[in-house]
């Protein structure tokens, strides 16, 4: 190593003249880590030199924390791999100390539930494993993953957990993890979803034959709409109807489905009523006899002791309701008493429908 002398401080004032033995001078140029130098700051003057290779402690140990090694941080950055390692001893200390924690971490809710670490041992003692490695790490703010590494079969493997440092608890986050850290696992084999299928020849006018008949096969039947309850209907009904006034067409109106004729009185079938002893002349097929009533009656006088004019104006033709057109003689006259005497009273047509009978 040649040695140079100081000569002085440059016009500039930034920088100094160095000189060496041959008499060849150089120029170096002041800045912090000269000044720490000839102030013999080591802490300056070691934050100065890592800033000049590009990084600076706070991010050394943020990579540190993230899982990478001084070696690898190194390398990547090409600063001296003592200069890293003065940075990385609190970050690797506080990885050990939460992959202590997570070992401790209980599996379930119960007192008595194992821990993580326990249970990781007795897992890989099954497999003959005697030696693992436990590492945890964190990229930035995010969750911290806690990994157990090793050897199985010559070959290195690992199971990763998340971690929650504030709760106390651990999450699978592959399968060897699942494996190793889970209390109920299954006992029988997990089912297939799939199987092999043999090779089957396509044949396209089969196919297109079939096809009809599959997709009418395949369609699922629709489901009947259930019928509606009787008491739910009438309560519809009724509620579709409160409020609502029903006009009735007097031609259009049909007949009552109840208890009876929708009137006090049919007057669409007459022929119900009473018949009367005397119809009008105009239907006289309902003529028929009435029923004579016996009454004591006085003796009656003989034909030749009656008043001719009375006779005369009794049996006048036409004068009585019972007599007979174009009848005459005494058989005629005699039929008429008779008929007046002997007939009962007939209601009329007023006493039948309104119940009462008129004043004379």
């Amino acid at each position: 190593m040649s040695e140079l002398t100081l000569v002085g401080l440059d016009e500039d004032g930034e920088h100094v003249v160095l000189e060496g033995a041959d008499g060849q001078r150089f120029r170096v140029r002041i800045d912090d880590a000269l000044r720490a130098a000839v102030r013999r700051d080591r802490p300056q003057l070691e934050q100065a030199r890592a800033e000049a290779a590009g990084l600076t402690p706070r991010e050394i140990q943020a990579r540190v924390r993230a899982g990478e090694t001084a070696e690898e941080i190194a390398e990547a950055s090409g600063m001296p791999v003592e200069i890293v390692r003065r940075y990385d001893g609190p970050v690797v200390a506080e990885r050990q100390y939460v992959a202590e924690q997570a070992r401790a971490t209980r599996i379930g809710h119960d007192p008595s539930s194992p821990v993580l670490g326990d249970l990781v041992t007795d897992r890989l003692a099954t497999r003959e494993v005697r030696d693992a490695e436990w590492d945890a790490y964190r990229a930035g703010a995010g969750p911290w993953t806690v990994e157990v590494r090793f050897t199985v079969g010559g070959g290195e493997r690992s199971a990763r957990w998340s971690y929650d440092p504030a709760a106390r608890k651990v999450r699978a986050l592959d399968d060897e993890a699942r494996w190793l850290s889970e209390t109920e696992l299954p006992d029988a084999p997990i089912r297939r979803h799939l199987a092999p299928v043999r090779d089957r020849v396509f044949d396209v006018e089969v196919d297109a034959a079939l096809r009809p008949l599959l997709a009418s096969v395949d369609v699922p039947p629709e489901a009947p709409e259930p019928e509606p309850e009787p008491t739910d209907a009438l309560l519809a009904d009724l509620a579709e109807r409160r409020g609502v006034r029903q006009e009735v067409d007097p031609e259009h109106d049909e007949d009552f489905p109840g208890f009876g004729p929708q009137h006090a009185f049919d007057f669409d079938h007459p022929e119900l009523t009473v018949p009367a002893a005397h119809p009008p002349a105009s239907r006289p097929d309902e003529a028929h006899d009435a029923r004579v009533l016996t009454m004591p009656t006085k003796p009656e006088p003989a034909a030749g002791d009656r008043p001719a004019g009375h006779a005369a104006g009794e049996h006048e033709p036409g004068g009585g309701r019972g007599a007979t057109p174009g009848g005459s003689g005494p058989a005629a006259e005699n039929g008429g008493r008779r008929g007046r005497r002997g007939r009962a009273s007939v209601p009329s047509w007023d006493e039948i429908v309104f119940g009462a009978r008129h004043e004379q």
